[in-house]
């Protein structure tokens, strides 16, 4: 199994989420190569319509993930509304309820709202709303409005959205589709973005449903083109990816645990993307959620019975600290303290993995590569040590140098143990909570992450 390995530079703590590692990773650092000169950050794509404090979330609940995101260097989220007053009128009310939570918090943390779908025809009353209140997210003096595939498949309307918008005076960093899709955006497709973005300040790029790899190449061609044009450019960083068996969109792409978001980080980082949108904080339907869902055996129901006992992604989100803080600083962080986290499917892949087998609660998803039985890991080391991946039946051993290693093992029932052994003692020592077995597909071929 290959072993991919970088060095470190710079001082980075990495062991903890305490309030000096925030202030830290929150510290803005002006990219005098981005469009006026506007600071590094980093948000969270966030469904207004699936709060994780349920249908009736209270301001404490809300200022609990505001928390959970800022510990990590997160500066804010894009409030995704399907809906606005008039015609689904909760997300009016949700939205100015996590403003009014925002701003009663004892640090800073912005929002936006990403207009999709219905709510875009209300943008006027959205942008009037929102552009005064004190944790609107201000760029170049405007307050920052996004969008969901603006004006929908049709470039009129989105051109009229568009021009609606500079009239209205906000900072407009919409997201579109171009006319051959998103499973990869060449330079070809960024120079049609482009014409089409005509006064947008810049371009979102949602990527989420690809393949790592596609993902990022996407990334560093979008950012190239639009940096020529002088447009604000916001990339997506994507956990994984896998919808519900019980919709229309049953499908996954694969990512080898945490390696495929470490390699998008890695291009956001590398292509000089102005603000990065992580996709998504909470999208419980699409397994994209990074967001800490409680439950002391890394499961939990959240928002509605329909979306299943969640896995926990807490290791996407944790292990994502030390890129978020290269990124917004651009300097790489040194290793300073060990840290192992780990990803796991809890039960076998059945059969081929391009969605035609049938059998009952094990179908897997539609995949346009195979999907991985592998126990992941990816470890943070501040010196070479040994790396194991204990089972039941089997353990597997790495001799890693210091610096970041992706690693994989051989799928076996059982709860699966972690270690980390220097000098012949052992500093890191972990089980995961949850077993993987071989006839309870609850997960649904969903990974479940966790860290030491």
């Amino acid at each position: 199994m290959k072993v991919v390995i970088t060095k470190s530079r710079r001082r980075f703590v990495i062991s903890s989420i305490a309030l000096a590692f925030s202030k830290l990773v929150r510290a803005a650092v002006i990219d005098s190569d981005s469009p006026s000169g506007i600071p590094k950050k980093v948000f969270a794509h966030y469904m207004v319509a699936w709060p994780r404090g349920g249908p009736e979330a209270s301001l404490d609940s809300y200022q609990a993930e505001f928390r959970d995101a800022h510990s990590r260097g997160i500066d804010g989220f894009a409030l995704n509304c399907g809906g606005w007053d008039a015609s689904e009128p909760q997300y009016k009310r949700r939205v100015l309820q996590m403003y009014d939570a925002a701003s009663k918090l004892d640090f800073d943390f912005k929002l936006f709202v990403s207009a999709d779908g219905e709510a875009q025809n209300e943008i006027e009353d959205i942008i009037s709303t929102t552009a005064e209140l004190p944790a609107q997210l201000i760029s170049d003096g405007r307050p920052v409005v996004s969008a969901y595939a603006a004006g929908g498949t049709s470039v009129a309307n989105r051109e009229l959205l568009i021009q609606k918008v500079k009239k209205l005076g906000a900072y407009f960093v919409p997201h579109f589709f171009p006319s051959t899709g998103e499973k990869q955006i060449y330079p070809a497709q960024a120079e049609e973005i482009i014409a089409e973005l005509a006064n947008a300040k810049g371009f979102f790029y949602f990527g989420s449903a690809g393949a790592p790899q596609l993902l990022a190449a996407s990334i560093n061609a979008l950012s190239k083109v639009l940096r020529v044009h002088g447009k604000v450019f916001m990339a997506s960083v994507t956990p994984y990816y896998r919808g519900l068996r019980s919709g229309t969109n049953y499908r996954a792409f694969e990512t080898y645990g945490y390696s495929g978001m470490a390699l998008e980080w890695q291009a956001a980082i590398d292509s000089g993307a102005n603000w990065v949108q992580i996709v998504t904080w909470n999208d419980w339907a699409e397994s994209t959620y990074v967001a800490p869902i409680g439950g002391s055996d890394g499961r939990a129901y959240v928002y509605a019975r329909r979306f299943g006992n969640l896995p926990s992604h807490l290791g996407y989100l944790d292990a994502s600290a030390f890129f978020i803080c290269w990124f917004k600083t651009g300097i790489k962080p040194q290793i300073s303290a060990d840290k192992l986290y780990y990803f796991y499917r809890l039960h076998p892949i059945v059969g081929a993995s391009d969605g035609t087998n049938n059998v009952g609660d094990a179908t897997p998803p539609a995949s346009t590569s195979p999907l991985s039985s592998q126990i992941q890991v990816t470890v943070f080391l501040k010196q070479p040590a040994t790396v194991s991946i204990i089972l039941p039946s089997r353990t597997t051993k790495y001799n890693v140098p210091a610096g970041i290693a992706h690693l994989s093992a051989d799928f076996a029932p059982g709860r699966p143990r972690f270690t980390v052994e220097r000098h012949e003692t052992v500093i890191i020592d972990k089980i995961g909570e949850q077993e993987i077995t071989l006839n309870d597909f609850s997960g649904e071929y969903n990974y479940f992450s966790g860290e030491s």
